[in-house]
């Protein structure tokens, strides 16, 4: 596994918006539809399709280890509002009650484990895309059962994240009411800004986890390759994308209308497609922009220092 000098790592998380140009962008484009992103975001979508309730499932039990399952969920599920559309909040909202319900602990504790594998069906597709990107030799590529275990970490830190999420907001939600009670007349401004650094934190969190996976998903990560920039422009654009469809969807969508109760499924999955195109557009911009540089004299000069 490669690791390199903090120094390099920041330089080239500099260097990467100097080459962050249009004809670099449309380079990345035109890669995007010589690798077949478009239907490889396809087959990601399908597995998270799959894998989405066994993951939330997982969340559930891990939750459950430390404090009350539902109400966790269901703020994790409000915070995800501010991007998903309803219908997707509808499903995942009546699948954690559902569950919550249960008050099985051995269910939980059977089923983490068999959850887990069943999740990682979503990452396992997107390794596969990544080393797509890459054009990683067959004869490199991680045989399966070592692709496997990687893809159950990366699930695991997912939900780890998950579970990090959880915990800020609703200590920093008990911090800032307690502050914000004392506070007098800066009350409203306190609120306010708080809800400002929310949606950061949001995006903070989108991006690590892009990055996460930027980084240790493809089988073989070339030192040099940029990794938090496009996770960084990745999540920008899925914040705006999801709000976008999320409007098109409450406006102008009738899917529900057309497909009744399969309406919600229908957007949940158009909406996992976005996605997981977004994601891997994210890493196709890392690699052109990554190769640019490599082939740049003057940055090869800053590398061989």
């Amino acid at each position: 596994m490669a690791f390199e000098h903090p120094y390099f790592a920041a330089m080239r998380f500099f260097q990467f918006w100097t080459y962050l140009t249009p004809r670099t962008i449309w380079r990345a484009i035109q890669a995007a539809g010589q690798q077949r992103l478009p239907g490889l975001a396809a087959e990601m979508a399908y597995n998270s399709m799959l894998a989405l309730f066994p993951a939330v499932l997982a969340l559930l039990t891990a939750v459950g280890l430390f404090k009350d399952v539902g109400g966790t969920l269901m703020e994790l599920a409000a915070q995800l509002s501010r991007f998903a559309p309803k219908e997707v909040l509808y499903l995942l909202e009546g699948f954690i009650k559902e569950i919550s319900n249960t008050q099985s602990q051995s269910l939980f504790s059977i089923s983490f484990v068999v959850s887990i594998w069943a999740a990682s069906g979503a990452l396992s597709a997107a390794m596969v895309a990544l080393d797509h990107i890459q054009q990683t030799p067959s004869n490199q590529m991680r045989p399966f059962w070592k692709a496997k275990l990687v893809s159950l970490g990366l699930t695991v830190g997912t939900i780890l994240l998950l579970l990090i999420a959880s915990l800020l907001v609703f200590v920093s939600d008990l911090i800032v009411n307690y502050a914000a009670h004392r506070s007098g007349d800066f009350q409203p401004w306190l609120l306010i800004a708080w809800r400002l650094l929310r949606w950061l934190l949001a995006f903070g969190i989108v991006a690590i986890a892009f990055a996460f996976i930027y980084r240790f998903g493809p089988s073989r990560w070339h030192r040099g390759t940029p990794i938090l920039p496009g996770a960084i422009l990745s999540a920008i654009f899925w914040a705006v994308l999801s709000g976008l469809f999320r409007l098109y969807v409450s406006q102008f969508g009738t899917y529900n209308k057309a497909y009744g109760a399969v309406g919600a499924v229908i957007v949940l999955l158009l909406w996992l497609y976005l996605t997981s195109l977004v994601l891997l557009m994210g890493n196709q911009l890392n690699h052109t922009i990554g190769e640019a540089m490599h082939h740049d004299r003057r940055y090869r000069r800053l590398r061989t220092r």
